[in-house]
């Protein structure tokens, strides 16, 4: 290995890269993977407390039998699918409509979105609600 292969910086035998870009290279490389690190720790910050509280109620739970387990991991799945995942893919799209309108100074537009998706929302989570409320103990 010789001393450009050292250095991290991307060579082609048909275009030789000048040494102030390979060190730029070297040094942006190494920058992005802290980047990628910090971004990793914040994410494992963030989610530490989720994944600690689902472990501990699968304890919790099992403790109570195989039955209560398994019942315990369908509602919990059902609930996740039916009500998160289905309201915060929905509220995400009112993100990027919002921003839009937003970046290009459209207020009116942003209004008209915002109503819109409240009134989509409400309507979409009925169902959800309804299912939910009507749901009983086995």
């Amino acid at each position: 290995m010789d001393a450009e292969e050292q250095a991290g910086g991307l060579q082609s035998p048909l275009i030789p890269v000048p040494d102030q870009e390979r060190d730029l290279q070297t040094r942006t490389g190494h920058l992005c993977r802290d980047k990628i690190i910090n971004e990793v720790k914040k994410r494992l910050l963030l989610a530490g407390p989720l994944v600690s509280s689902n472990f501990l109620l699968c304890i919790y739970v099992g403790h109570l039998g195989e039955l209560a387990l398994s019942g315990a991991s369908i509602a919990t799945s059902f609930a996740s699918v039916t009500g998160m995942t289905l309201m915060i893919g929905m509220g995400s799209a009112l993100d990027t409509f919002c921003g839009q309108s937003y970046r290009t100074k459209q207020y009116r537009m942003l209004a008209i979105h915002l109503q819109r998706a409240m009134v989509v929302l409400l309507l979409v989570s009925t169902p959800p609600a309804f299912i939910w409320y009507n749901a009983g103990n086995s």
